[in-house]
């Protein structure tokens, strides 16, 4: 079996699985539909397009130079060496193994924490907010911006399209008596 029928064997396997969920969901209240529904027929109409793309694309694509693929090989594992080697420093440098690890755990912790305190859409914008300024990956305006983006888009998606009551966390109580 060639490598473009197993591929169509898979990509028909999920576009099955989709179809199925399809089926399936039409069983549901309306309300129970909202999710698997939208999400089954993105997957096959994804699905589809794979089938298509694969099927009716260029073969040119998949001929291949073994003697090029050999020489590239070789120059990828040279770097993974290289690089391995420059993670090991880096490692030795950034500290031990289990700050890392705590660090992680601390992230979700606060993120937890925030969920808890104060509800699901303050806490999306704060733990963006400070993760963007933190990481130095945005400026802070454009962090601010990307931030108010997802919290907006939250808010529509659950509250406003899904109508789920939203939860307004622990310190709810308290910030209405000080209101």
């Amino acid at each position: 079996m060639n490598a473009r029928a197993k591929e169509n064997i898979a990509v028909a396997s999920f576009l099955i699985v989709f179809v199925g969920a399809l089926v399936l969901a039409h069983d549901f209240g309306p309300r129970a539909r909202m999710i698997p529904v939208p999400l089954a027929i993105f997957g096959i109409v994804l699905a589809v397009i794979q089938l298509v793309w694969q099927n009716l694309g260029s073969t040119d694509g998949l001929k291949m130079d073994l003697i090029t693929v050999k020489d590239k090989l070789a120059l990828d594992a040279k770097r993974a060496v290289q690089a391995a080697e420059e993670a090991n420093t880096v490692q030795m440098i950034a500290g031990p193994y289990w700050v890392k690890v705590a660090s992680a755990y601390g992230i979700v912790a606060g993120l937890l924490v925030l969920l808890l305190a104060l509800g699901p859409l303050p806490a999306v914008f704060i733990f963006t907010f400070a993760y963007f300024i933190v990481t130095k990956y945005y400026r802070p305006l454009t962090a601010l911006m990307y931030t108010a983006m997802l919290t907006l888009s939250i808010y529509l998606v659950f509250f406003v399209a899904l109508q789920i009551q939203p939860y307004h966390g622990l310190l709810a109580p308290l910030v209405a008596k000080l209101s």
